[in-house]
């Protein structure tokens, strides 16, 4: 029996605010990301490897990964619990779930994410061993099963229209927050009639950095019936920058 209280577990409450929502007044998907977000940063602030002590290191968090499954998106004005709590973690990677609870206290969505630690000057992805000693983990429970995984190469097909990258999709750390690109992957969806279909799975690979006045092209691969796969790369190199695939239902 798992009692939920720091330092293992993290846990933030939140209500579902009108700007929360989309057009079926339900907390839309990019919320709900900014939620895990919020709750994870608060997590690693209470154990002491957050935000403001990273930074005097020169260190921060980036989202590597991410697999996000939804049962039921609670409506406007519904009250949640968001519970997090960190796994144990690899050379590179820090691994952390998430469980989103109504105020029923039913589980309606669940996440796991992979995390690298950052260098600020060099951008570089640093080995962990140094904190994963101190900061508290959970072996034996899982939201989801199976890490975040690897998702293929989406196959070659004609590319959108470039886009150029907006001051307000970055963040505190000077770069595209991870939330952006998958509201620029939701915003190239078919559209469907209001309430008929929504997505149930979300799968995330962050590659690369990318900061304002570069430009993005997403290329689309219908994988199945209600399965579609993006890539997302910068126009100025080619790079990717993410993979992004979504399930609905």
């Amino acid at each position: 029996m798992y009692k939920f209280e720091p330092p293992f577990f993290g846990e933030d409450k939140y209500k579902v605010h009108s700007y929360h929502t989309d057009s079926n007044r339900r907390l839309s998907l990019v919320a709900l990301l900014h939620f895990l977000q919020e709750t994870a940063g608060n997590h690693a602030t209470a154990n002491g490897l957050g935000f403001d002590s990273l930074g005097e290191i020169r260190l921060f968090w980036a989202l590597s990964r991410l697999t996000l499954k939804v049962a039921a998106y609670p409506a406007w004005n519904e009250e949640l619990l968001l519970r997090t709590w960190s796994k144990a973690p690899g050379t590179l990677m820090a691994n952390r779930d998430f469980e989103l609870l109504n105020a029923q206290g039913e589980v309606i969505a669940v996440a796991s994410t992979s995390w690298l630690l950052v260098d600020a000057a060099s951008r570089r992805p640093q080995r962990i061993e140094r904190f994963s000693a101190t900061f508290p983990h959970v072996l034996d429970r899982h939201a989801i099963p199976e890490p975040p995984a690897k998702l293929p190469v989406v196959a070659a097909c004609t590319p959108t229209e470039a886009k150029e990258i907006m001051a307000s999709d970055v963040d505190m750390n000077g770069h595209v927050n991870n939330a952006c690109y998958v509201r620029w992957a939701l915003d190239s969806m078919p559209l469907h009639p209001q309430g008929s279909k929504e997505v149930k799975m979300l799968e995330v690979n962050f590659l690369r950095e990318s900061r304002a006045g570069e430009h993005y092209a997403i290329t689309t691969q219908q994988m199945a019936e209600n399965t579609i796969s993006y890539s997302i790369t910068r126009c100025e190199d080619g790079q990717e920058l993410a993979r992004v695939r979504v399930a609905e239902g």
